[in-house]
């Protein structure tokens, strides 16, 4: 990892500046409507979360000084276009509205938030941003951007799994449809999913029919996990147990897909044995 050097403020002056800053921004979209705020609220105890997941995988990749910081930067800015596309659209999914980490490197520079540090620091920040939310990663000689952009994807995935088997825990107390995507609660999978899954492959977002078809889609998040910290998280807090636990009992192509997620863990913790059947 590089040595940070600038004249420019240190990232550890720089974080609590940040983190002012964007108690004072998200405070602009505070709604007296119970349902818009929870909304909001979900958004920025996820990008706690994240930075929590990031500084800890970060760690045990033996970043520590300026690069731990610049880990806990770009999971602090990483969900900052969510704001503002929850205001326009009253939705996060970027299908029905536009790319959220787009519209956060828009913020961002419009903001300047970034004006304060080092140039190629904030590039790296930009890029991770910009490309934390897409199907694959840009080919790119940086090696210090493409280490951030992953251990980016690594500490979102690491909290979105805690969101939605939290969520999946409570759901028979009330629905959220906007976690839920708006996706219909039917009972059967997408055969194009199931078929991506079975290859080791990522859902594509337009090949989701269902509820459930997402469901399978966070399973297969699996398949684009970087650091062997973050596959310990996934084993240690049973997520593929616990997605597998909210779909339909009874099902072989769901069961198919879910015990190919769990020996592929279970290869990348050098556990050999896996597990059989869902979570109780």
């Amino acid at each position: 990892m590089r040595k940070w050097d600038s004249k420019k403020m240190k990232l550890k002056t720089f974080v609590p500046n940040l983190k002012r800053w964007i108690g004072r921004y998200v405070g602009q979209f505070a709604s007296v409507d119970p349902d818009i705020q929870a909304a909001l609220d979900l958004k920025l105890a996820h990008t706690r979360r994240v930075s929590d997941a990031a500084k800890d995988i970060g760690k045990s990749e033996g970043l520590f000084g300026e690069a731990l910081h610049m880990a806990e930067v770009t999971a602090l800015l990483h969900d900052i276009g969510r704001f503002e596309q929850f205001q326009k659209y009253k939705t996060f999914s970027d299908a029905k509205s536009e790319d959220h980490a787009a519209l956060g490197v828009h913020v961002i520079q419009k903001e300047g938030i970034l004006q304060s540090i080092e140039d190629e620091k904030a590039q790296i920040i930009l890029e991770a941003v910009r490309c934390h939310n897409k199907a694959a990663l840009p080919v790119t000689e940086n090696a210090t951007g493409l280490f951030f952009m992953k251990l980016l994807r690594d500490a979102d995935k690491v909290d979105i799994w805690y969101v939605v088997t939290d969520y999946y825990r409570r759901a028979h107390e009330r629905r959220n449809e906007t976690l839920e995507l708006n996706l219909p609660d039917a009972p059967w999978v997408s055969d194009a999913v199931c078929r991506s899954l079975m290859e080791g492959d990522i859902v594509q977002m337009k090949d989701m029919r269902t509820l459930n078809d997402f469901k399978l889609l966070q399973l297969g998040w699996i398949y684009d996990v970087n650091f062997k910290r973050t596959f310990e998280i996934v084993k240690e807090r049973r997520y593929l147990e616990q997605i597998r636990g909210a779909l339909p009992e009874k099902s072989i192509p769901i069961d198919a897909v879910y015990q190919r997620a769990l020996a592929y863990l279970d290869e990348k913790t050098g556990d050999t044995q896996t597990k059989k059947g869902a979570a109780p």
